[in-house]
């Protein structure tokens, strides 16, 4: 097959040597377009939309990958749209994508395991063979040689295969879960794609939202932009990340006054009573070092302070996650279930969490009624504290089909 009949998800998956990135979303999506898999708009703004065929109109045939992307086409266009923004397809609405972008990953390998451009990942125990293989034919070497070095150069030889043991234990060869990686017909189609006048409509972008896995796609640690389809009408919705700002709060202003209080007092009683040099500038540097820390406080402070300390708002779910964490005394894991939540008259959206499920580590027990109690596309009614990200009640008002 000529690498310009090769559909535009394996292109992807060859210029990101064997890893499928969320740039194969447009491209194949602008593929189906150009194919009549797809209709395509164009709004004023420059936006590009799609929507699904209607049953009749359909191709009688598609790969498994253009399958669902027809799926996640169809699931996002609800809440009363019959379209949706080609970056709305991308990661945004949370652990909902990524149950989809799984099977997408699958269906793009294995067709270019069918093109016989990728082999499969190599597998753990064949990883430790070869890593045990490896250590085998180092010792021996190493017993093979030792008798032979004179007194001095043993001991340089013990060092550095210590030396070597701690390199290989800090980082091991032959990494422990591999990606899916190209053959030589695959190596040889990726080259002519790195060439080609087409390859940057498939270069992915170096800020694109969850390129680096599902957390870099979640508002869990920095602001984030996310499509939202609320109001019937497909628009960017600013949300706020999980944790509230780390600066700016007023029990570090009271604890840097106090600090530099004292250590000023202390600078100065010590040049009075101890006949130190300089006193006068002991005393003025923690002056100087609180007044620059002041200075970065305050606009944090204002930021702290524009963010609402209570509200209540009809407002609707745009993004669900969930994470985990481990306490080690007792034992437990912590399912962490969260959502972003948009507030219609602001376009602006807050990330709680709503909700905790504890078990014994290692168990394996779920808990489905709290994962799935909230869905994308959920209008619900939120008392919470934006400022302090805690949620007081909350409760769906309109849900969307399960």
């Amino acid at each position: 097959m000529e690498h310009q009949e090769l559909p535009a998800a394996v292109v992807n998956l060859l210029l990101g040597d064997g890893v499928v990135t969320p740039k194969a979303i447009e491209t194949t999506a602008l593929e189906m377009v150009r194919k009549d898999r797809l209709r395509a708009e164009q709004k004023a703004d420059g936006t590009v939309t799609v929507r699904p065929l209607p049953r009749k109109a359909r191709p009688a045939s598609m790969r498994p990958f253009e399958k669902l992307l027809v799926e996640r086409v169809r699931h996002r266009c609800g809440n009363g749209v019959d379209r949706v923004p080609i970056g709305a397809l991308g990661p945004g609405d949370g652990d909902e994508f990524w149950v989809w972008w799984r099977g997408f990953q699958r269906s793009v390998r294995e067709e270019a395991m069918a093109l016989k451009l990728i082999r499969p990942a190599r597998e753990r125990q064949t990883t430790w063979l070869l890593r045990c293989a490896l250590f085998a034919v180092a010792v021996g070497l190493f017993c093979a040689v030792l008798p032979w070095c004179p007194p001095s150069a043993g001991g340089f030889l013990v060092i550095a295969m210590q030396l070597s043991v701690m390199v290989v234990l800090r980082w091991p060869p032959f990494r422990l879960t591999s990606d899916p990686r190209l053959t030589a017909a695959g190596r040889q189609a990726a080259r002519e794609w790195r060439n080609d006048t087409d390859a940057a409509e498939h270069r992915l972008p170096k800020r694109q939202v969850g390129a680096e896995g599902p957390e870099s796609a979640l508002p869990v640690r920095e602001p984030r932009q996310i499509w939202s389809s609320y109001g019937r009408s497909w628009h960017v919705v600013d949300t706020e990340p999980l944790d509230p700002p780390r600066w700016g709060h007023t029990w570090q202003f009271v604890i840097l006054s106090l600090t530099v209080c004292a250590v000023s007092i202390a600078a100065v009683m010590a040049s009075l009573y101890g006949h130190i040099s300089y006193g006068g500038v002991l005393a003025a540097t923690p002056v100087l070092v609180g007044a620059l820390l002041w200075v970065l406080w305050l606009p944090a402070r204002r930021r702290v302070q524009a963010v609402p300390a209570e509200m209540r708002f009809h407002g609707v779910v745009i993004c669900r996650w969930d994470y985990h964490t481990h306490y080690d005394d007792p034992l437990t894991d912590i399912t962490h279930y969260c959502c972003a939540i948009e507030d219609p008259a602001s376009h602006r959206a807050w990330s709680f969490e709503v909700h905790q499920w504890r078990r014994p580590m290692f168990s394996g027990e779920t808990n489905p009624e709290l994962k799935d109690r909230f869905r994308v596309g959920d209008v619900v009614d939120v008392h919470c504290s934006p400022r302090r990200r805690k949620v007081y009640r909350i409760s769906v008002v309109e849900a969307v089909p399960r």
